[in-house]
């Protein structure tokens, strides 16, 4: 409990707004196999996102609480489960190993892992039924693991073979193991993912990003999901130590070293072992294989969390081995283990890494963006469009969150509530919004009618801002068939300079060039001042960068910017910029320009080759961000 406080704040993430999603409008996905979500999990998701729908605001309270309640269950769990076996002394130092694991406060805060927890906890509660021979209760359990997660069929074997590896008599091994094979069956033919990754080979990528990965990357995933089991940080570069790590590391080496003396100071026969702690080592081992093979060979990504599951076998392993050290022994392995934990909880500085403390920004930033459209928009009217300019990237999650997972629909429970870049506009049913999320995440309104901006903050908007989204929306005006419009948008703009004066009404002029309208963008152009040559290219950067779906402006935008379509210099500068700045799709294109312009330009071919690279890279990206839990 004391190491899952930091975690306890944080807001929906992700995932989360996904299967709310379906949770609030009524949406069956999560509670019967569907062709349009491969992965079924009713329990996890149906039932348990249906719950948080039911407290309403105060759903991720009760997410964490539920959360840190299954972790609760299965920390007791797996300490009486050793000591059933080897004693309370194992027990005691297991359920410490477990509790310690730097990743398993992640769980608790990222409410999705309730799918990892609730696996978890079933399947030890079947470890415990299969020990005291309660076979059908203990195949009900896996049955509730199954439809919870999918990583619970990697525990299967351990479970059929508990006799054996405890060396009891195993009269009816052939009888489990026929039971849960049915079992199995009856799941995978009913599992929209078991069914499309057999049909395709298991091939990488077959559901998304489960499906059996490369080899070369079987030994990178194994060595980092061992390391994490050790509590070493495994990814680069290291974290730093975490801000609560002093005094939450004071609390549980306090906790932990009481409870450990308290184990030692027991008499010997009760902490006699009822079985030779090989066996115990043969059974932590095999829970701990499945589920560390199944997830290093079989998903596309790696989070620190996945940990969660082949750490209840490892921490079987280290509580018996440890039950057998001395006291000082014991409390100095568990003091560094605690320590190490803490450390890996600390502000990674990849943000593209799947970790605590990258959940911790993303909450916040989310918290702030939320406030600000609830301090400008205390509600929003039936199918309202709110053309989003977001401009706060990177680190933070705003981008996928506010268009990918439409979080404005669930922060105001409003299914007809759109938000979409002011690119993609489209002629709307209802109103029409404009707004700015800034890099530091305040949120702008703009009336496009009368150019008056407000900040949720209160503070002056910021011009740049501004009048990066009304270039944005005088696209998407274009892009939808105003282009009239759009061009009347551009000329009023307010100036401040006279060069971005000149570019307003060259990309007025671009708008008109595009509908075969040349008399009025030349007389537009014969007005304006020519820009030098790097600034020309400069707004062409940004002109270019994002377009309407199923539109572009290249040629018309080189026109009204006055470079000729045969100026291999621009052209080329303008691919290597796109290149690098990973607008593959344009870059694409400026590449097929230089081909025709100058035929077999190995330059232009190998920056094809690598943005298509790279538009593979993103889908697959895309596909563990949006669904790695």
């Amino acid at each position: 409990m004391i190491l899952a406080i930091p975690a306890l704040g944080f807001t929906y993430l992700w995932d989360d707004y996904f299967f709310l999603t379906n949770a609030v409008f009524y949406q069956l996905h999560d509670w019967a196999p569907s062709a349009e979500d491969p992965f079924y999990r009713p329990i996890s998701r149906g039932v348990y996102f249906t719950l948080l729908d039911l407290a309403r605001s105060a759903g991720p309270a009760l997410g964490h609480a539920l959360n840190l309640a299954f972790l609760i269950a299965i920390v007791i769990l797996l300490g009486s489960l050793v000591s059933r076996l080897a004693g309370r002394r194992a027990g005691i130092l297991a359920a410490l190993c477990l509790a310690g694991l730097g990743a398993m406060p992640s769980l608790v805060g990222w409410i999705s892992c309730d799918q990892d927890l609730l696996a978890i906890l079933f399947t030890l509660i079947a470890l415990h039924l299969r020990v005291s021979q309660r076979n059908g209760a203990a195949l009900a359990a896996v049955a509730a693991g199954l439809l919870s997660k999918e990583t619970t069929l990697a525990v299967i074997p351990a479970i059929v073979l508990l006799d054996w590896a405890l060396d009891r008599k195993p009269y009816r091994i052939l009888r489990h193991a026929g039971a849960y094979a049915l079992l199995v069956a009856i799941w995978g033919t009913l599992h929209p993912a078991v069914r499309i990754l057999v049909s395709r080979g298991l091939r990488s990528g077959a559901t998304g990003y489960v499906g059996l990965e490369h080899p070369e990357r079987w030994p990178v995933h194994l060595g980092r999901y061992g390391a994490t089991l050790f509590n070493v940080p495994a990814f680069v570069p290291l974290p730093t130590w975490p801000t609560f790590g002093a005094l939450v590391l004071l609390a549980v080496l306090a906790v932990a070293a009481l409870a450990i003396r308290s184990a030692n100071r027991q008499a010997p026969d009760e902490g006699r072992e009822a079985i030779p702690p090989g066996k115990v080592y043969l059974l932590g081992a095999l829970v701990c294989a499945g589920p560390l093979v199944l997830t290093s060979f079989m998903i596309h990504g790696w989070a620190p969390y996945y940990a969660a599951f082949p750490a209840v076998g490892f921490a079987m392993v280290a509580g018996v081995f440890l039950a057998r050290v001395p006291l000082r022994a014991q409390l100095l392995a568990a003091g560094l283990y605690l320590a190490l934990g803490l450390w890996c909880r600390g502000d990674a500085r990849d943000p593209r890494e799947f970790t605590e403390s990258n959940f911790r920004g993303v909450s916040a930033a989310l918290r702030k963006v939320e406030a600000g459209f609830r301090t400008l928009y205390p509600s929003f009217g039936p199918n309202t469009q709110v053309l989003m300019s977001v401009q706060a990237r990177g680190a933070g999650g705003i981008y996928i969150h506010m268009y990918s997972y439409q979080v404005l629909r669930l922060w105001y429970r409003d299914r007809t509530l759109r938000a979409v870049r002011p690119e993609a506009r489209t002629k709307a049913e209802g109103p029409e919004l404009l707004t700015v999320i800034t890099r530091d995440r305040d949120v702008i309104d703009i009336n496009p009618l009368t150019l008056a901006a407000r900040t949720a903050s209160g503070r002056n908007p910021d011009y740049q801002s501004c009048e990066t989204a009304m270039r944005a929306y005088a696209m998407g005006l274009a892009g939808s068939g105003e282009t009239g419009k759009a061009a009347q948008v551009m000329l009023r703009l307010p100036e401040i300079n006279a060069g971005l004066q000149s570019a307003h009404r060259r990309v007025a002029a671009m708008f008109l060039y595009s509908e075969g309208r040349d008399r009025e963008a030349k007389a537009i152009l014969d007005s304006t001042m020519v820009l030098p040559r790097d600034v020309t290219l400069e707004n062409l950067h940004a002109l270019l960068a994002e377009q309407p779906p199923g539109k572009t402006y290249d040629a018309e935008a080189l026109r009204a910017f006055g470079v000729s379509p045969t100026d291999s210099v621009a052209l080329r500068a303008l691919m290597r910029w796109f290149a690098e700045k990973k607008y593959a799709e344009v870059a694409i294109r400026f590449a097929d320009r230089m081909e025709r312009l100058q035929p077999g330009d190995l330059e232009a071919a190998t920056i094809r080759k690598e943005m298509n690279a790279q538009l593979e890279q993103r889908r697959s990206k895309f596909l563990d961000a949006a669904g790695v839990s």
